[in-house]
C-alpha cells in the first residue's frame, strides 16, 4: 500500500493519488470510496486515502463514486462510453458495461438528453458485489438524482429501469460474479471494445483537474438549454454549486484560491478580489472549510446558464489601500487605514502600550 500522490494500480484497476480530493487536502472528509468498494480495498491512514491492491478485485463500483476521477478502469473508460454512445440500446452488466456503478448522475443525464434511457438492474440483488444492497443504493440514488433534474426538460428524458431480468438466466452468484469480471478481462485483452482514455488523457492535458463527467454534461445541457423551463436550480442535485463571500469579513488571504481543486476559484487580474466560476465547483467545501475568517459559503441554489455556459461572477473585490501604521497594502473597508493585524496588535497590547507611556 502507498499513500504518496502517485498512480497505484492493479491489472485493471488504477487510483491516481494525485487526483484524490482526499490527499489534495488534509481536512477533506471525502470516503465514498471505502464506504463503497465490498472487499474493502480502501483505508484511511492518516487522513489520507490508501488502496491495498491485493484486496481490490477490478469490480469497477468505485469508478462512478470518484468526485473527481481519480479511480480509472483500464477497459472501459465511461465518459469515452458516454461520448460513443448513439443509440438508445439497454445498459446492462450482463452485455455492454461493468457494474453500473461505473456511472453516477452526470453520466445518466449526459445520455438522457439524447436518448431515452434503460438500465437493467435485474442483477443487483444476486449480485456478490451488492453486500448489504450498498452498492443497489448508490446505482439508485444516482439514477433517482438524474430523474430530478430531468423533470423539468420538454419533451421529459426517460430513464427506465428494469429490476426484473427480461428472460431466464443462471441464478448462480459465483456465474454472475465470474462473468462480470471475465467481461472485464475480456476488454482489457483486446478481445471486446478498444479501451478509449478519454478521462486520462483530459487530465494529463489539463491542469485545473476539473473532471470531465462535468466538462460532458456541461455540453450536453448547452446543446439542449431551450429544453429547461427553469434555469434557477437547487444545490442539492448534486450536479452544479454557487459561492458567495462576505465583503467585510474578507480578508483576501487567498487561501480559498490556492485550495480549490478545479480552479473554480481564481484571482482577478489585479489580485484584489475573486472570480468564481460555477461550472467548475463540484462542492467539495474545501473553500468554506479553510476559510479562517468564514467569509465564503455555499447559497441554496445556482443559475444553470452560468454554469454551462462557463461564467464567471466577482465575488469581491477591494480598494487596496497603505496601512498607516506597517506600511503594507490591505483590503479596505473603510474608516480608519489601519490593517486588521496592527488594529488586533494594539487592541491585544492595548495596557503594555499605556505602561510604556506612562513611564
Amino acid at each position: 500500500m502507498v499513500l504518496n500522490s502517485f498512480v497505484q494500480g492493479t491489472q485493471q484497476l488504477s487510483y491516481s493519488g494525485s487526483n484524490c480530493i482526499r490527499n489534495d487536502y488534509f481536512h477533506n472528509d471525502c470516503h465514498i470510496c471505502v464506504d463503497l468498494c465490498p472487499k474493502e480495498a480502501f483505508e484511511i491512514v492518516r487522513n489520507r486515502l490508501g488502496f491495498i491492491e491485493s484486496k481490490c478485485i477490478e469490480c469497477a463500483a468505485c469508478i462512478g463514486s470518484c468526485p473527481t476521477e481519480a479511480l480509472h478502469l483500464k477497459s472501459f473508460d465511461p465518459n469515452a462510453f458516454v461520448q460513443s454512445r448513439l443509440q438508445a440500446d439497454t445498459l446492462t452488466c450482463k452485455k455492454n458495461t461493468p457494474c453500473l456503478a461505473v456511472f453516477d448522475r452526470h453520466h445518466f443525464i449526459t445520455m438522457a438528453l439524447e436518448h431515452d434511457l434503460t438500465l437493467d438492474l435485474s442483477h443487483c440483488a444476486d449480485c456478490p458485489l451488492n453486500v448489504n444492497r450498498t452498492i443497489q443504493s448508490v446505482i439508485q440514488r444516482e439514477i433517482d438524482g438524474a430523474r430530478h433534474f430531468l423533470e423539468d426538460v420538454a419533451p421529459q428524458p426517460q430513464i427506465h429501469v428494469l429490476y426484473e431480468p427480461a428472460e431466464p438466466t443462471e441464478n448462480s452468484r459465483r456465474m454472475i460474479f465470474r462473468s462480470a469480471v471475465e467481461k472485464i478481462k475480456e476488454g482489457a485483452s483486446g478481445e471486446g471494445q478498444p479501451d478509449m482514455a478519454l478521462t486520462r488523457a483530459h487530465q494529463k492535458s489539463n491542469s485545473s483537474h476539473e473532471p470531465l463527467k462535468h466538462i460532458g454534461l456541461k455540453a450536453a445541457i448547452r446543446k439542449h438549454i431551450t429544453r429547461f423551463e427553469r434555469t434557477k436550480r437547487s444545490s442539492e442535485e448534486g450536479l452544479f454549486f454557487d459561492k458567495a463571500v462576505t465583503f467585510e469579513a474578507c480578508s483576501n488571504c487567498g487561501d480559498c484560491i490556492q485550495f480549490c481543486p478545479t480552479d473554480a476559484l481564481k484571482a482577478t487580474s489585479d489580485k484584489h478580489g475573486i472570480l468564481f466560476q460555477a461550472g467548475a465547483c463540484i462542492g467539495c467545501g474545501i473553500c468554506e472549510h479553510i476559510c479562517k475568517t468564514d467569509a465564503i459559503y455555499s447559497p441554496d441554489h445556482y443559475d444553470l446558464v452560468e454554469a454551462v455556459f462557463e461564467r464567471s461572477k466577482v465575488l469581491v473585490h477591494y480598494e487596496m489601500v497603505m496601512c498607516q501604521e506597517c506600511r503594507c497594502p490591505y483590503p479596505y473597508r473603510g474608516g480608519e487605514p489601519i490593517c486588521d493585524r496592527c488594529r488586533d496588535f494594539a487592541k491585544d497590547f492595548d495596557s503594555m502600550f499605556k505602561l510604556a507611556r506612562d513611564f
